[in-house]
């Protein structure tokens, strides 16, 4: 019973002594966290999505496989590897079939997507890309702008 008290006692010494040769004044105000604030409008957040069940599919879809390379919507990196893709360029690619084969297929420049997406999440992806307006596309004052390097807060 007694060593158990010295150990216990022990182990307080240890902590204050620790306490005493822990990091300075100056260490601790460099680790600062600072907290922003950011206004959304909870109207927007709440509101029903206007995409229909399968285009918001095709979007998480987009977004993980690929909007890197061809912008994503609502992404600021506007210099992108890919052309840009919308409800347009699906019309005018010869019909929804030669959309389906690149994406399947891919090109010199795209991996195919054949043996990692199923049939019917190609078929989101079309859906979420027939959503897509032209007027989403980026602006040459966007396209020569830098992307941001961190998100924007408003305080």
């Amino acid at each position: 019973m007694q060593k158990r008290i010295w150990r216990a006692l022990a182990i307080v010494l240890f902590g204050l002594a620790m306490a005493q040769h822990g990091p300075s004044a100056q260490d601790r105000s460099a680790n600062r966290i600072t907290v922003s604030k950011r206004v959304y409008d909870k109207r927007l957040l709440l509101a029903k999505p206007q995409l229909s069940e399968a285009a918001l599919k095709g979007r998480a879809l987009w977004v993980q496989r690929c909007a890197y390379c061809h912008d994503g919507v609502g992404t600021p990196t506007y210099k992108t590897l890919g052309p840009w893709i919308d409800a347009e360029t699906v019309r005018a690619a010869e019909g929804e079939a030669f959309v389906r084969q690149q994406i399947a297929k891919g090109s010199p420049r795209m991996p195919g997507f054949q043996y990692t997406l199923k049939p019917e999440q190609v078929d989101e992806i079309i859906a979420f890309l027939k959503s897509v307006t032209p007027d989403q596309k980026p602006t040459a004052d966007e396209l020569s702008k830098s992307p941001p390097t961190e998100a924007p807060t408003t305080q």
